[in-house]
């Protein structure tokens, strides 16, 4: 089992990267300032994403040293929450992880530990429940990591010594149409990996859940996964998850985010992220050449309805035009507008860049901005 089922990054859209140049500027949002000590203080989300300072969705503040010319941590570092608490430790050699990383719940107890070197994780990692007691051991060495055991919520021990069954939910990160909480994985473990059928399960509240696909693994590799809910076959990659989901790594990458709730929830990635994927089948070299913007008019209800879709700026082709509004059309649930205590009918400007891929004709969008006429 290779390191991707354990790391769950969520770096796949194009947000911009943060020059470090300002630190204490009155003119633009403070995604960091420096200390009397030589050590800096940065701002992020959940996601350790960076987020201006006075943001609503900062949640962790981090205090260690950072080589701005080299733009790496170096040394030992804290993140506190919002009450001042610590919930990681941890210390990196010239923008390298090395030594103990711990992680801590609300209560104080150990979340979990991991011992780096030189970047990598070595030896064995133990995941804690909030009241102290064993949730999950992996065992990395040479590049692999094994399952040793796991216990479940009832505290049961499902996987000992490498072998038994596994069964974990992982909360869902992000925006997605469906309105599902968790993703849920099961399957049997053998010598320390996957084996056989797994299945996939989408989790809602007050115990719904749909079935979500299967993967098939044999002596531990991944062979083939089916997708239920838009009907693929897929064998490039296991989409399994095995542990919680270790946000830290993305402060290595200084991403910062704007303060909306639009990219706080993803919402912003997955509209482009949809618009890639109706585009994937044009060759749009033959619509244009030079990067553009595009520019929508969205109106939303407020149970999240998109009530009419205008476009005053489109491609200038019309079968181009009528891919990217019949796609926006379809999303089925668009976040709604918040003000003044209430949920609120809203128009949303969008505006969102493209380019083509010379190479292949395929379309690129980035930087896709919401700007919300009557709420946030």
């Amino acid at each position: 089992m290779k390191y991707s089922y354990i790391f769950l990054l969520l770096i796949t859209s194009v947000w911009t990267r943060l020059a470090l140049a300002q630190t204490d500027s009155t003119s633009g949002p403070v995604y960091f300032e420096t200390l009397q000590d030589g050590q800096t203080q940065f701002y992020f989300d959940e996601h350790y994403f960076l987020v201006p300072k006075d943001c609503q969705y900062k949640a962790i503040e981090r205090v260690g040293k950072y080589d701005l010319a080299l733009k790496n941590f170096d040394g030992d570092f804290i993140d506190y929450d919002h009450d001042g608490e610590a919930v990681l430790t941890g210390s990196y050699q010239k923008g390298k992880k090395e030594g103990l990383f711990t992680a801590y719940f609300a209560n104080g107890q150990t979340k979990w530990q991991i011992l780096f070197h030189a970047d990598v994780p070595v030896d064995t990692v133990r995941y804690n429940y909030p009241d102290g007691l064993p949730m999950l051991e992996i065992r990395y060495h040479g590049g692999q990591a094994d399952i040793l055991n796991f216990w479940d919520t009832r505290r049961r021990q499902r996987v000992k010594d490498g072998e038994g069954k596994f069964e974990f939910a992982v909360k869902a990160e992000g925006y997605n149409e469906y309105g599902y909480t968790f993703t849920t994985y099961k399957g049997s473990i053998q010598n320390g990996k996957p084996e056989g059928n797994w299945d996939i399960f989408l989790e809602y509240g007050k115990g719904e859940k749909d079935y979500a696909g299967y993967e098939h693994f044999e002596n531990g590799k991944f062979k083939t996964g089916y997708d239920e809910i838009n009907g693929m076959p897929y064998r490039t990659q296991s989409k399994i998850q095995i542990g919680p989901s270790m946000f830290f790594v993305q402060a290595e990458e200084m991403v910062s985010k704007r303060c909306t709730i639009d990219e706080h929830e993803d919402f912003s990635m997955f509209i482009m992220q949809k618009l890639t994927k109706a585009f994937a089948l044009y060759d749009a070299r033959n619509i244009f050449v030079q990067p553009m913007q595009l520019s929508l008019e969205a109106k939303v209800d407020k149970v999240g309805t998109l009530t009419s879709l205008d476009m005053p700026k489109g491609f200038g082709n019309t079968e181009a035009d009528r891919v990217l509004l019949r796609t926006l059309a379809d999303i089925s649930y668009w976040i709604p507008s918040y003000g003044d205590g209430i949920y609120v009918d809203d128009t949303l400007d969008l505006t969102v860049d493209v380019a083509v891929d010379q190479e292949n004709g395929q379309l690129q969008f980035y930087n896709l901005i919401i700007n919300r006429q009557n709420g946030i």
